[in-house]
Formats: C-alpha cells, structure tokens, sequence
C-alpha cells in the first residue's frame, strides 16, 4: 500500500514540475512578444513622426514660434522619410524654393516633411552689435533657428528628432545658414547641403550684409575673422555636406564654397563631402533648379534606412 502511495506521489511531483516548466515557458514567451510589441511600438514613432504626447501636423500650416513665421508641408504618405529644413536667401520669401524650382515637389514626393522658416534678411549672426542695422534687428538669428525653432518642433510635433532622418539645404545666405546648423546641431542632421553660400566673412570685407550685421572690416576685424566665421569653426564640423556653386555667380564669389571644401578636406578628412562647381551657372533659380536632384541624391545617401 505504502509503494503505492509513494507511486502516485511521484507522479504528482511530476506532474507539478511539469506544469511550472511549461508556465514558466509561456510566461517567457509572452515577455518576448510584449518586448516584441514595445519595439515595433517605437520604431513606428520614429518611423511617422508621432509620439503620445506630441500634435498632429496638418498637410500644410503656418505657425507662429517666438514671433516668427514657420511653414510645415506634410507629404501624403503614412511612410515619413524624414524632415528637411529650408533656408532662403537674403530677404527672400520663405516659399520661395516652392514657387520657383521642383525641390519641394519632389521632396515631399520621395516622403520629407518640409520646414521653410522666414528668416527675412538674417545673416544667423549670435549677436548684435552697436554698429547692426537696427531695422535688420528685428529678423531672427541664429539662437531663434537652432534653439528656439527645433527646440519647439521636438517637443510640440516629434519632428527633428535626433533619431529621425533630418537634413537641412539653403541657397546664398541660407547656404551659410546651413553651415550653422550643421556646426549648432550635429546631433540633429544627417546631412546638409549648401549653395552659393558664404563662409569666411574677412574674405569679402565690402559685402553690404557683412556690413549692416558687424560694422566696416578695417574697424571690427576681429568680429569678422571670429565669432561668427564658419572657416574659423571648421575643425568642430562633422555633418555630411553638398557644396554647390556657380562659377559665374556675381554676388558670392565661388572662392567661399571652395575654401569651405578644401578646409574640411584639410581639418575634417572623416567627413563625406560632395563639392560641385557649375561652370556655366551664376547667382539665380535656374542654377539652383539644377541642383535640386543631386541635392536630394546626397541625402538619399545618408539617409539611414
């Protein structure tokens, strides 16, 4: 009787252990699926620009951020690939790239959030000085873009995510301006591309803007050749960039796309660069409709996928 017993005890404890073993199992597979989910869950985020706590950008709106005008044009697409800041030239219209070349268009076709703030007639200089224009004071510099602007986006829209696939172009004074951000915010762009820019202030001492934002260059150099001085800073460039220039442009000499070349090839040999010289092209949107797809190819490039 006893052996009996001792028979359907052991078959019990078996029996036990075996239903532990299996909850155990199950309770192990469920923790793989639920880290599953939460992944999936997080890369969607990423993946359409949307976070819980973050709005919903329309296709097309125009904010107001720190008392400055901002438009955000939405692709119509759930497969966001990522976001493009736009920067115009000098007292340009913040749309203008829109109305006069096919970079938006084909922008927001390949899936890119577009961001055209107005920046009116900034030169993206850190400071004003007694000598600055005071009618040019009004216009939003350089801590309203890289700190103000994509600050507010981030938390308000989850977009300029340093996680996110996020580039910046801009055509003459707005080329500079992307060479602002790419030395401001490394940790945001994966790439950036700059045409007809200027870089080098001191290279160009009778420049009118120059001028209105640090005073005439025999009495101030230091604030030309310093501060605000791209070639000064290149050794802390680390953003992949498309240097573009037309040779025959008459306001920017292409001598500044040039030294912003050589000097990141002498100083910063691990950053991919892409410089291109148009040799037929000057200062206008023909030369920068030309640029549109290569522009658009270097960011393809790097864009992670």
């Amino acid at each position: 009787m006893k052996t009996v017993q001792i028979q359907k005890f052991i078959h019990a404890g078996g029996l036990i252990v075996i239903i532990c073993m299996c909850l155990a199992c199950i309770s192990q597979k469920t923790k793989k699926q639920s880290d599953t989910l939460k992944n999936v869950h997080k890369q969607d985020s990423v993946q359409k620009n949307t976070a819980v706590m973050c709005d919903t950008l329309q296709s097309f709106q125009t904010l107001t951020v720190g008392g400055h005008l901002v438009d955000i044009a939405v692709p119509k697409t759930d497969k966001i690939q990522g976001n493009i800041v736009i920067l115009q030239g000098f007292a340009f219209p913040k749309d203008d790239w829109c109305k006069k070349t096919s970079l938006c268009k084909k922008a927001l076709e390949k899936g890119y959030v577009l961001i055209m703030p107005e920046m009116g007639k900034s030169n993206y200089v850190s400071e004003f000085y007694p000598e600055t224009r005071k009618d040019w004071q009004k216009y939003p510099q350089k801590q309203w873009l890289v700190d103000t602007l994509f600050n507010f986006l981030q938390k308000k829209y989850c977009i300029l995510l340093s996680e996110q696939n996020n580039f910046a172009v801009g055509l003459s004074t707005g080329g500079r301006g992307v060479a602002v951000c790419a030395l401001s915010r490394p940790d945001i762009f994966k790439a950036v591309a700059s045409l007809s820019g200027d870089f080098d202030q001191s290279k160009i001492p009778n420049d009118k803007v120059m001028i209105g934002y640090y005073g005439e260059y025999a009495k101030f150099e230091d604030r030309w050749k310093t501060k605000d001085n791209i070639i000064y800073h290149i050794k802390n460039w680390k953003v992949p960039v498309y240097i573009g220039h037309g040779k025959l442009d008459p306001l920017v000499p292409y001598q500044q796309s040039e030294l912003l070349y050589k000097s990141l090839q002498e100083h910063c040999p691990e950053v991919a660069v892409k410089y291109h010289l148009a040799p037929t092209h000057a200062h206008n949107y023909t030369y920068w409709e030309s640029e549109v797809d290569a522009v658009l190819a270097f960011f393809e490039t790097h864009r992670k996928k």
